[in-house]
């Protein structure tokens, strides 16, 4: 009897493994084959800034061609970023999958155009001059990636590199409105060499944890407002940033 247990539970191990092992396979056919399944709850960010719901993300023409496209699985969140073509232009995409059970979905996503268009429509210009109210988390989860969130702004506007490196993975990436990848390194340099300044105005906060990733999306209040999306991951008990995208909100 003790035998056939072990021997059970020799067996379930291998099949968990052997899941897991299968996922990004998995994820990979589904992007390839444009198989994109998208979970009620999705909220995405288009390349002219605007939200974007499931049945908006369905409706969009997504046959382009795709390259570069490349899938990291974490636990049972995996993120999907890459080049897509279509129409004579190139966007940078960045998908978010969720398995429930044996079935993935899409839960969030943003899209950045690579390069300078024309057929588009103006940028939005400035928001009102306001102060947005504080933003509150209200689960330890908020709590933990929003701490991160918090240093992140700061370390820019006190032009402290090392808070940056302490919250962002070594494989960090930032990228422009104009679909520029900014790597880490670059961007220390970057808060390095700047002066002090004050705090990014932000709002539209909204956080959410998928196991091992987290997602923070926002608004930017910059001369030319932005939405962006902060893709962090769960290392040492610390959620650091992975990916920053960011679309410039156009009309």
């Amino acid at each position: 009897m003790k035998v056939k247990r072990i021997a059970a539970t020799a067996a379930i191990a291998l099949a968990i493994a052997t899941l897991h092992a299968q996922s990004p396979d998995d994820v990979s056919r589904l992007e390839q084959q444009g198989r994109r399944v998208y979970a009620r709850s999705y909220r995405g960010i288009t390349a002219t800034g605007q939200y974007e719901t499931a049945d908006e993300a369905k409706a969009r023409a997504e046959a382009g061609r795709r390259q570069d496209v490349r899938v990291e699985v974490h636990g049972n969140a995996a993120i999907v970023t890459g080049v897509e073509t279509a129409g004579g232009g190139a966007d940078r995409v960045l998908r978010i999958w969720v398995r429930d059970g044996d079935r993935w979905q899409i839960v969030a996503g943003q899209t950045t155009w690579i390069g300078e268009r024309t057929d588009v429509p103006d940028l939005s210009g400035p928001l009102p001059a306001a102060t947005p109210a504080p933003f509150t988390p209200t689960s330890a989860a908020e709590v933990a990636i929003w701490r991160s969130q918090d240093a992140l702004m700061r370390s820019f506007s006190e032009a402290d590199p090392e808070s940056y490196r302490r919250f962002s993975t070594a494989q960090s990436l930032r990228m422009t409105t104009g679909g520029d990848a900014i790597p880490r390194e670059q961007w220390l340099d970057t808060i390095a060499k700047r002066s002090r300044g004050p705090m990014a105005v932000v709002d539209e906060i909204r956080i959410a944890a998928f196991g091992e990733v987290g997602l923070v999306t926002l608004r930017g209040h910059e001369a030319n407002p932005t939405r962006q999306s902060w893709v962090y991951l769960l290392q040492d008990g610390v959620w650091k940033l992975h990916l920053r995208y960011t679309s410039a909100i156009r009309n």
